[in-house]
């Protein structure tokens, strides 16, 4: 995938062993079961939430870390020699795990809606009119180029004001550097998928919170509430100032695995076609199981976040990003 960095010369899987939670133990080094085999290492455990902090040690996140589901480490292959935990300590993980199976559901209802989008056309106008006064992308009569990989500066300064003006700047940061690292990295943004629900935009069908502190803080509901109705409105407002209601965005995508149905509150996708072939492959020889490509004409009221006005979409990885509220009629 010329997208992302590749090693040609990784090592092959004959060398590594599948991950159970025996293999929970800090230090062990091991892959991800991604494409590119992406290494790293058990750098913790944390006991209240069974969640385990992965270190990433390769490719463009070098450095930075996922907080994972203690059940998620069967997405992982270890080395050969790693340690292992005693059978008593992997059945005290499998309590907590148990503890956390019980399910979630929160079913988007209609009247929810209809005041959410209230709610929002209402943040549109004003947005509209803080834009006309304030920014310079729109001063400038500057136009979107479908066809670059990286969004323009002055509409990704645009947001940045305005998220400071609403005093929403250290959440939207925030929710923005998880939603490039790995949305499932901890449960911030599993808490903003609740509030989704809860306001009546896309049913949320998971687990329930592991964290105590999920919605405290700067995630408390009300903050979140704020920052999604002023999130979604600002990018209805400058797409509606440029005379666009629809977008074309395109999802490549290859797995090893078979096909199975996953609950989503987003749906990540490429305003960039040649971006989604490089999340394909096609070829018969090759290891995925399963690979597509899908094109798809949306609305812009259902964007939450793009790679024009988001910066940290524009940094490590150039995947022209463009993140939907996922809708019963898309099948993926």
């Amino acid at each position: 995938m010329s997208t992302h960095e590749y090693d040609n010369n990784m090592r092959p899987d004959s060398e590594f062993i599948k991950g159970n939670l025996s293999f929970l133990a800090r230090e062990n080094k091991c892959r991800l079961l991604d494409g590119r085999r992406t290494t790293g290492y058990i750098e913790k455990y944390f006991e209240d939430s069974a969640i385990f902090r992965w270190r990433i040690t390769k490719y463009e996140d070098k450095g930075s870390y996922w907080d994972l589901p203690a059940e998620s480490v069967t997405r992982f292959q270890f080395e050969k020699d790693s340690n292992q935990l005693q059978e008593n300590e992997v059945n005290i993980i499998k309590e907590k795990i148990n503890k956390y199976k019980e399910k979630l559901h929160i079913e988007a209802k209609e009247n929810k809606k209809i005041k959410t989008e209230a709610m929002i056309e209402e943040k549109e106008k004003e947005i509209k009119k803080w834009l006309q006064e304030n920014s310079l992308f729109i001063k400038n009569n500057n136009k979107l180029n479908f066809n670059s990989k990286k969004g323009p500066s002055l509409l990704a300064r645009d947001l940045e004001e305005y998220m400071k003006f609403k005093d929403l700047y250290d959440i939207e940061k925030k929710t923005a550097e998880i939603i490039v690292l790995n949305p499932k990295s901890g449960e911030w943004i599993k808490g903003m998928e609740i509030m989704l629900g809860e306001m009546g935009l896309v049913s949320y069908k998971g687990k329930i919170p592991r964290t105590k502190d999920i919605f405290s803080g700067l995630g408390s509901k009300n903050k979140r509430y704020k920052y999604l109705i002023h999130r979604l409105a600002f990018v209805r407002a400058y797409f509606n100032l440029l005379n666009i209601d629809e977008v074309v965005v395109y999802r490549g995508m290859s797995n090893e695995n078979d096909w199975k149905e996953i609950p989503r509150t987003f749906l990540s996708c490429t305003l960039n076609y040649e971006v989604a072939k490089d999340f394909s492959d096609f070829k018969r020889e090759s290891k995925y199981k399963i690979s597509y490509i899908a094109k798809m004409t949306c609305s812009v009221k259902k964007l939450f976040m793009t790679y024009f006005e988001t910066n940290a979409l524009n940094k490590q990885y150039k995947e022209a990003e463009a993140l939907l509220l996922y809708d019963r009629k898309i099948t993926i």
